[in-house]
Order: structure tokens, then C-alpha cells, then sequence
């Protein structure tokens, strides 16, 4: 049955703006959401958080989709990166863009390319942030990174070889288990972090499901200990980087999925609230 849709309009979010822009580091093109503070900006500029998987994270971390958070907040910006077409989630392209240089079996049973991590980090910080900073006054010190899953792996990479591109990061269900644990192992020899702030986090139920998830899956979930690898990491970091604030969070009855929200929620407390 076709759905007569005569006189429907497009859905629109409010503040928020959208475009496309090839990238001459990484040869790719990305769709770009912006959102505008309605607020001038404070003194030294807007305060920005960047978002990975955008379209899928964007519309949760708007004011209108979330209860306001206790304290105030600045105005600031929220750029997040998405990829043509507007799906949620690009497997492929989210494969290339956000996993670093693999050193061997990469895990990943769906995608065919990896290890675009230092190129993409390029574009945003080198190529995208300029571009936004031309329109929009950003201060440089108050730049926050969110990304999940893959996106998560992305955050963690970019905070241990960052110098300084951002100073807070929250990195969602990190898939640490990507190339038998490399970031991991990296971090086993050094987990140094340039940075004020990072929030880890994890769902519980992502290793120790509440129920019983059959065989298959349950090789699946042993193979990847999700809270583990997530636990792990923030004890090498912290032990490496006592002036940095590290949090942890194992979030009870919560799968890998409900760690997008858990976290898109939040992000905007991390990037624009006080310290």
C-alpha cells in the first residue's frame, strides 16, 4: 500500500544547520550538523563538542531532546560528522574513518577497509574546525570529543595521540577489542593523555548480559569483554595521567546501544558546563 503523503513537510530541527564537505586528507565527503547557539558567545568564544556518527548522535544531545542538567551551561556549539545519505550508522565508511592502522586480524566480520583514524582526525581538527571557526568564534581550550563504539575507539585514539586538539573526551562503549586489543596494548606501554577530562564508559550487559544470550553470542561477547578492555583502559590511564580527570562508568541494565544515548545525553554537560 503506498502512503499518500501530498502536503507532508520536510522534518526540521531547530538551531541546527547542515552541509557537506570533501575532504582533500582523508578524499572522502562528509555531511556536516551544525548546531548554532542562539546565546552571543561568551568572552573567549564558543565552547564546541564534536560528535561522531552524527546523524545518529545529533538529535539526542539537542536541548529539546533531553531534560536540562543541573548547573549551568555555556553556549556552544555542537558539530557532529555524519556521512552522505544521512544513515544512523555507515558501517563501511565508520570502518575506515574511525579505526587506526590495524597490526593484524581486525575482528570486524562486515567491513572491508580500516585504519583511517589519523587522516580523519586530520580533517576535523585541520580542515573542519577551520572552516566552523570562520564562522562561529570557538575557543580553542574548551574543545570536547564524543564518539561510541567505533566512534568510541576513534575518541580513545585521537586522546592518546592528541597534543592538545581537545581538551575533554568521552568515549562511549570504546570497541577496544578491534586488532586483538591494539589500543590496548599501546596503552600497556604508554597511555599517556594531553587533556583535562575523560569520561569512559560501558554498558554491564555488553559482557555480563542479565540474560542467558545463547552460545554463539555468548563466544561473541567472551571474545570482545567489552567491560573489561573498558576497565583495563582506565586504570592504565589514570596510573599514567594524574592530573587528568578520568571517569569510569559501567552502567547498569545497559546493552552496547543504550550507551549512545547514555552517553549523547550527557556529552553536553562534559563540553559545556563548568569544570
Amino acid at each position: 500500500m503506498m502512503l499518500e503523503t501530498d502536503g507532508w513537510s520536510e522534518v526540521r530541527l531547530a538551531d541546527a544547520r547542515c552541509f557537506e564537505m570533501a575532504s582533500e586528507t582523508t578524499g572522502e565527503t562528509y555531511r556536516i550538523l551544525v548546531r548554532i547557539p542562539s546565546e552571543p558567545p561568551p568572552p573567549g568564544g564558543y565552547p564546541a563538542l564534536w560528535m561522531l556518527d552524527g546523524d545518529a548522535s545529533f538529535p539526542l544531545c539537542l536541548p529539546q531532546a533531553i531534560q536540562p542538567a543541573s548547573g549551568r551551561e555555556d553556549p556552544g556549539v555542537i558539530v557532529a560528522v555524519g556521512f552522505p545519505g544521512g544513515a544512523s550508522f555507515d558501517v563501511d565508511a565508520r570502518a575506515r574513518n574511525y579505526t587506526p592502522e590495524p597490526d593484524g586480524d581486525t575482528g570486524d566480520l562486515h567491513s572491508p577497509a580500516f585504519g583511517g583514524a589519523a587522516g580523519f582526525l586530520r580533517f576535523l581538527t585541520e580542515e573542519l574546525r577551520p572552516a566552523i571557526a570562520a564562522r562561529l568564534p570557538l575557543d580553542e581550550m574548551r574543545q570536547t570529543l564524543f564518539g561510541f563504539s567505533y566512534g568510541g575507539l576513534f575518541t580513545m585514539f585521537a586522546a592518546l595521540g592528541d597534543h592538545g586538539r581537545f581538551q575533554r573526551y568521552w568515549a562511549a562503549s570504546p570497541s577496544l577489542w578491534f586488532s586483538d586489543g591494539l589500543l590496548l596494548r599501546r596503552m600497556r606501554a604508554t597511555a599517556a593523555v594531553a587533556g583535562e577530562r575523560l569520561v569512559l564508559t560501558v554498558g554491564r550487559d555488553e559482557q555480563y548480559p542479565a540474560r542467558d544470550p545463547g552460545e554463539e553470542r555468548r563466544r561473541h561477547i567472551d571474545r570482545r569483554a567489552m567491560v573489561d578492555g573498558v576497565t583495563e583502559a582506565a586504570v592504565l590511564i589514570t596510573a599514567a595521567n594524574p592530573d587528568l580527570r578520568t571517569e569510569l562508568i559501567v552502567a547498569a541494565d545497559h546493552d552496547h546501544f543504550d550507551m549512545l544515548m547514555h552517553g549523547a545525553r550527557r556529552a553536553r554537560r562534559l563540553a559545556f558546563g563548568g569544570s
